[in-house]
């Protein structure tokens, strides 16, 4: 039987190692940041190149294709996304998911798209300058509110906010990550947390509901996670409901999707979503606690190949991430000893003696995390603090006279 081709825009090493097990060959377009030998001596063809020019990824694309037939495309990284199902629309092959990327790419037609179908209703407006966005504060009446770029992720340029003497300066922080309408919107209360899914040809599998913990306000970067989330029988039916619907109604296909809700005093309200896996090794929590192997399951669906078999490892998973800011390194001991804590599986730790951390800023700003199992998530989680507790890390503040912030 011939192996398939696969065509992948973008993406990590764990991408990869789906294929490496499902036997298929791959071709990859990668940015400069993210090469590495596995990546290119690996690949039956490799080009290092901006993928977000959709102009030089068709025409690659389609010279590669000529020569060497691709089955499928596939992207599992937010910038690739888009690319990737251009090029299957070009090349007439399985890897279309365009009508969802669009719709979740843009925040702004997301928050339109779901007004216009009366689902999760949440009062937002879409700003072009600081003035707009100061008449929809006073128009929640004390109510506080979230400023978010119209698209982008890891968090950047998020902001919450409940007095408007600091609306300015939050607004010049999320426009500084990129031109454009800012998305005003209110403050959703409650938890918050994200939903993993896997949609095979429109058919849609709610794989696993995961808790988080984000910084204080005003920011939400993600500091740990932990599966499967503690939610009664109700709740998860809200949630999946709600969750099925949405990707309905943004033409999800065939591939994941990772949804941000919050289950507010009126029930489950969505955020954001992006389909793909999401980041911060959730994929891979979900696929130790439920067996869905969310990026091997879509690529064997796309080359018409065998699913792999759903095979749980553990009951419950949570990671944790080294976070500090503000800080210089002096000292860090104890790595190895904290890497064979109870249930850990991996740490990774890149603090090093006379690191500085200013002031976290997205996901990007973490140093490492560590990711443990246990028979229980209460177990999983006192485990993954533990792990993450026993790296000794002695630091001191940075001031304006040592480099840092004042």
């Amino acid at each position: 039987m011939k192996q398939a081709h696969v065509l992948v825009v973008g993406g990590l090493d764990h991408t990869l190692d789906k294929l490496d097990q499902l036997g298929i060959r791959y071709s990859m377009m990668q940015t400069l940041a993210r090469v590495n030998e596995r990546q290119y001596r690996a690949a039956t063809r490799y080009a290092v190149m901006d993928y977000e020019d959709m102009e030089e990824v068709l025409l690659l694309a389609r010279a590669w294709h000529a020569r060497d037939p691709f089955d499928a495309v596939v992207s599992f990284t937010e910038y690739g996304l888009h690319p990737a199902s251009q090029c299957a629309i070009d090349l007439g092959i399985p890897g279309d998911n365009l009508e969802a990327v669009l719709h979740t790419r843009d925040k702004i037609d997301m928050r339109e798209l779901l007004g216009r179908h009366g689902l999760s209703p949440v009062r937002y407006q879409v700003c072009q300058t600081v003035d707009d966005a100061k008449r929809f504060f006073r128009s929640l009446e004390g109510e506080g509110m979230v400023l978010k770029p119209f698209a982008g992720g890891l968090s950047e340029g998020v902001f919450f906010v409940d007095a408007e003497e600091d609306l300015e300066a939050r607004w010049n922080g999320s426009r500084e990550v990129m031109d454009g309408p800012i998305l005003a919107e209110e403050f959703l209360h409650g938890p918050e947390f994200s939903v993993e899914s896997l949609s095979i040809n429109g058919q849609h599998l709610i794989a696993m509901i995961t808790e988080k913990e984000t910084t204080a306000l005003p920011r939400f970067i993600e500091l740990g996670h932990q599966v499967p989330a503690r939610l009664d029988e109700a709740q998860q039916a809200a949630v999946k409901e709600l969750v099925s619907r949405f990707l309905d109604i943004i033409g999800q296909k065939t591939g994941p999707a990772h949804t941000e809700i919050r289950l507010t005093p009126s029930g489950p309200r969505i955020i954001e979503s992006q389909t793909r896996v999401g980041g911060d090794q959730i994929w891979e929590m979900c696929e130790m606690v439920s067996g869905v192997n969310l990026t091997g399951e879509t690529v064997a669906v796309l080359t018409d190949i065998p699913r792999p078999e759903r095979k749980p490892v553990a009951k419950a998973a949570a990671i944790r991430f080294f976070s500090y800011e503000n800080a210089r390194i002096l000292d860090v001991r104890g790595i190895e000893r904290a890497q064979g804590a109870p249930g850990v599986i991996r740490l990774e730790c890149q603090l090093q003696a006379g690191q500085r951390y200013e002031t976290l800023k997205s996901s990007n700003s973490r140093q490492g995390y560590v990711l443990c199992v246990g028979d229980t998530i209460e177990q999983a989680v006192a485990n993954a603090e533990a792990a993450r507790d026993a790296v000794q890390v002695a630091w001191e503040p940075l001031t304006a006279q040592s480099g840092g912030l004042g």
